[in-house]
């Protein structure tokens, strides 16, 4: 199969997938994934490829507006094409597509019941967006569930002026959450730095 990546998000890093690869080392694979802010799909459909042969049973739900955003400049529609086009390559039919803005598609899937071993946060990237989204995936993770977390560390959005906000960058609000929530997370060691990860723990 072929699918159709324009970006590679790695920013000379390990990855999202090797981070991936290794939480499943250590906590096992999941029997439903949760992906917020899909873009192209490049993890989401890595992940369909290469844990659906060792799980049969997974469950990926994909979640993404694909209507921009302050931090990309690429056009959402060809983005959301791009995304659609590999939804059908892909042979494993697995993955349901929530075409919502995160904090609408979280809230769907808390109501209908859903619940995941491993959630991937790569959505909003202001810091009120990304504190949102964790706030709402915590509820969707099980005990002993993983939450990875993207732009975690050095990442800032330089608007055009070229400041470089506290408010615009992902970090304030993962660090917030992991201190608000400390008696019930276990902070993790991931091969990229750029990432945080942590188990709930209760």
């Amino acid at each position: 199969m072929s699918y159709r990546i324009t970006m590679d998000f790695s920013c000379g890093g390990a990855g999202s997938m090797q981070n991936i690869a290794h939480l499943i080392n250590i906590y096992g694979l999941p029997e439903t994934y949760i992906e917020v802010g899909v873009f192209e799909g490049n993890t989401t459909f890595w992940v369909a490829d290469n844990l659906t042969p060792h799980n049969p049973n997974l469950k990926i739900y994909a979640v993404d507006p694909h209507v921009g955003s302050n931090d990309m400049s690429e056009d959402p529609l060809v983005i959301h094409n791009n995304f659609t086009y590999n939804l059908n390559e892909c042979k494993h039919k697995n993955v349901e597509y929530i075409r919502k803005h995160s904090e609408d598609g979280l809230i769907d899937l808390i109501n209908r019941g859903v619940r995941a071993q491993l959630i991937y946060i790569d959505g909003d990237h202001r810091a009120a967006g990304v504190l949102t989204d964790l706030v709402l995936a915590f509820k969707l993770l099980v005990p002993g569930g993983v939450m990875l977390c993207d732009d975690a560390t050095v990442w800032k959005f330089k608007d055009k002026n070229g400041t470089e906000s506290a408010q615009m960058a992902p970090r304030m609000a993962i660090e917030s959450f992991i201190q608000c929530n400390w008696h019930n997370v276990k902070p993790i060691k991931v091969p990229d730095p750029w990432q945080t990860a942590f188990e709930k723990i209760c």
